[in-house]
């Protein structure tokens, strides 16, 4: 099976090309109805650039922009670092300010590749592992027992709370095949069951 990674936090780095600066915006991203108001955000805290070019990748669209620059040059080989390193939900800006000086198309086509490489680089990366959310509500009495064998199980558990009733999410491998309303007969209801996807530190 394909291993993916994804990115939690966002990573900045900056280059310098013939007085040109190239700087590397990595970030996590979750909507593509979003796009414009990140970019939008990009271009405030870099004002004045000549350049905002950029490539995503979610679950398994992508798109890719070289707003400006000759076509083919920089968000094709942005979204190609991407690909290159199996990344997914995230967004890759490159923000230029011209130095005066023109590349040609096959020194600018490097260096975006070489910003949007770098960035990926020294990016912390996580890997995408697919799991089984479980959203259950157990009775107070039945949730020491319950975490007890979430424990056992190695399961993680990502959300508690606590009221009359406890709810609690947790994830399991894609084939756990266990019925947990046998295991736990009138202890708990099960009231929902998604595919997720785990962000696995790396090291």
């Amino acid at each position: 099976m394909n291993e993916f990674y994804t990115v939690k936090d966002e990573k900045v780095i900056e280059i310098e090309v013939d007085k040109s600066k190239f700087i590397g915006i990595l970030m996590p991203f979750f909507n593509k109805d979003n796009l414009k108001n990140e970019i939008e955000k990009i271009k405030n805290r870099f004002p004045k650039a000549r350049h905002y070019c950029y490539a995503f990748v979610l679950n398994n669209e992508f798109k890719y922009s070289d707003d400006g620059e000759p076509s083919g040059t920089a968000g094709k080989p942005i979204y190609q670092a991407l690909e290159a390193a199996k990344l997914k939900n995230v967004l890759l800006i490159v923000v230029r300010y011209f130095g005066g000086t023109l590349l040609g198309s096959g020194r600018l086509l490097r260096t975006y590749l070489k910003c949007a490489s770098e960035v990926i680089r020294e990016a912390k990366l996580y890997r995408l592992v697919p799991k089984m959310k479980y959203r259950v509500r157990i009775d107070c009495s039945n949730y020491q027992s319950f975490v007890s064998y979430l424990n056992k199980m190695h399961f993680i558990t990502l959300y508690k709370s606590f009221n009359d009733t406890i709810t609690l999410d947790f994830l399991t491998d894609l084939d756990f095949k266990d019925d947990l309303e046998s295991i736990f007969y009138g202890k708990l209801e099960i009231i929902g069951k998604i595919e997720y996807m785990y962000m696995e530190e790396i090291g």
